[in-house]
């Protein structure tokens, strides 16, 4: 494929990423970034803030929609695609590239993902071009300031980029005499630590809490062993192929011409290296499956290189496109699963299903509670986020779930005559102490595919004295306990 054809695939991919942003349905972690760009901040709990700066932006020209929500996540996939079509040579894989979970549905959902592959690959493509002119001449300051710049908002969307410091680092120490980079190498780093200043001075003013969360997150290891490897590479499978593993495998034993060339020595440093660190951290304990993202970036130019070199009309030559099979299947039945759900997946299994159905519920809330001013309380972030966006004052009850952006300040049941709660089971009885047993104001049932899975209750707490409810209705002394007695499942 030459460069304009891979110019005109990208053109075409841009109104397909426009109608899924906007019709394939929120995932809970999408609209709780959505709420932290409603509130900016230095950074967050959970993660560094430039997921909700991106966000803000898209949100301030377009609205609070969804559309609007992950257009941040269309210009990073649409970046990223550039910059590997670039880089890449010959280009006659990409389209297969193109049909991996991460460039079709994958593209348009707006995660902490979204900035740090965008600004990967921004990275990446400096990296190639340093390294070029270090082969001629020497790099002006200017240049390692973009670099810098590059590096710095990567970190700022997530932690992971910190991975391609070392990566970097290796490519220029094992090729290139220190003298002519060293220096220009730790200005760039300067550069990065002076954007990332964010994120210091918001875990100075919270005493380090949101990177200590991480830390413990990341590299806690509760279950090392052979299960934890062999479900993370499951999962890497699923989203690429085998292709990957069998590159990284050529790069290393063809290390010495893989070095030789600046544009593969660059990819092979922000491929190898982090690849290996992740596989490695698999053997230690469980570890999420979307954490490798970036290092895939740099693999496509040196897959490239790989495939060229095989010979033509060989058996490896052929068989190689079965490598994308795996993906391409799961793509396929995930898009035919949005259109016709797939009888295989059981109403209680299918997450995409029930996403639709959480969003009616939500609406349906919303509906119920409109004209009365008044917060509701969750247990968790994701429904906490989820009803935010349907214009529900909804906040969390700290310490029932995991701690999040909410719970920073937060919101505990003691202290209030009367409150709301939204949910699928009781509240633990310390956090009601002092209140009366809690009246069921509505019972929104969850029905996925046309079967009950589940439901929610609106429950009103009130303490002794007489509170009215928020349909103006009966006293406390008048309060009836839930229908049944127990919560719909």
């Amino acid at each position: 494929m030459s460069g304009r054809g891979f110019g005109w695939l990208l053109a075409g991919l841009v109104p397909v990423y426009l109608v899924l942003a906007a019709v394939v349905p929120p995932a809970d972690d999408e609209l709780y970034y959505w709420c932290w760009s409603e509130s900016l901040q230095w950074s967050y709990y959970d993660h560094p803030p430039m997921t909700a700066y991106l966000i803000r932006a898209a949100t301030a020209v377009f609205g609070d929609t969804l559309f609007a929500i992950r257009l941040p996540a269309v210009l990073s996939t649409l970046t990223v695609l550039g910059v590997v079509g670039y880089l890449t040579r010959p280009r006659s894989l990409l389209p297969l590239v193109v049909c991996t979970p991460l460039f079709t549905l994958g593209a348009v959902l707006v995660t902490p993902d979204t900035p740090l592959l965008m600004f990967w690959a921004l990275y990446l493509l400096w990296l190639v071009k340093t390294h070029e002119k270090l082969e001629l001449e020497g790099v002006p300051w200017w240049q390692w300031c973009l670099g810098g710049v590059a590096l710095g908002c990567g970190i700022l969307g997530k932690y992971t980029t910190g991975l391609a410091v070392m990566g970097g680092f290796l490519t220029f120490a094992v090729a290139v005499p220190w003298r002519r980079w060293v220096v220009g190498y730790a200005g760039h780093l300067a550069v990065a630590f002076v954007v990332t200043l964010p994120i210091l001075i918001h875990n100075i003013r919270h005493d380090f809490a949101p990177l200590l969360y991480q830390w413990k997150h990341s590299m806690s290891s509760p279950e090392p062993g052979v299960m934890p490897f062999l479900g993370f590479v499951g999962i890497q499978l699923l989203l690429f192929g085998t292709i990957p593993f069998v590159v990284f495998g050529w790069a290393v034993l063809n290390r010495r011409f893989v070095l030789a060339d600046p544009r593969l020595r660059a990819c092979a440093g922000l491929f190898a290296f982090p690849f290996a660190f992740f596989l490695f951290k698999a053997t230690r304990g469980p570890l999420e499956g979307n954490w490798a993202l970036a290092c895939y970036i740099a693999v496509w130019p040196l897959a490239a290189v790989w495939y060229d070199r095989l010979r033509e009309g060989g058996f490896w030559k052929r068989v190689t496109p079965l490598g994308f099979s795996i993906p391409a299947v799961a793509v396929l039945l995930l898009a035919v699963h949005l259109v016709r759900p797939l009888p295989l997946l059981s109403p209680q299994a299918d997450r995409v299903t029930r996403q639709r159905s959480k969003m009616e519920l939500a609406r349906s809330l919303a509906e119920t509670l409109r004209g009365k001013d008044e917060p509701v309380f969750v247990a968790s972030y994701q429904w906490a986020a989820l009803l935010r966006f349907h214009g529900v004052d909804a906040h969390q009850i700290d310490g029932i779930t995991r701690p999040s952006h909410f719970t920073q300040t937060p919101e505990r049941l003691a202290g209030r005559e009367r409150v709301l709660v939204f949910a699928d089971e009781p509240i633990p009885a310390e956090m009601t102490r002092g209140f009366d047993p809690p009246r069921g104001v509505r019972v929104f049932p969850l029905v996925v595919r046309g079967e009950l899975v589940g439901g929610y209750w609106l429950l009103e707490y009130c303490r002794s004295g007489g509170v009215r409810g928020p349909d103006g209705g009966t006293t406390a002394a008048a309060r009836l306990d839930p229908p049944g007695g127990d919560l719909p499942r």
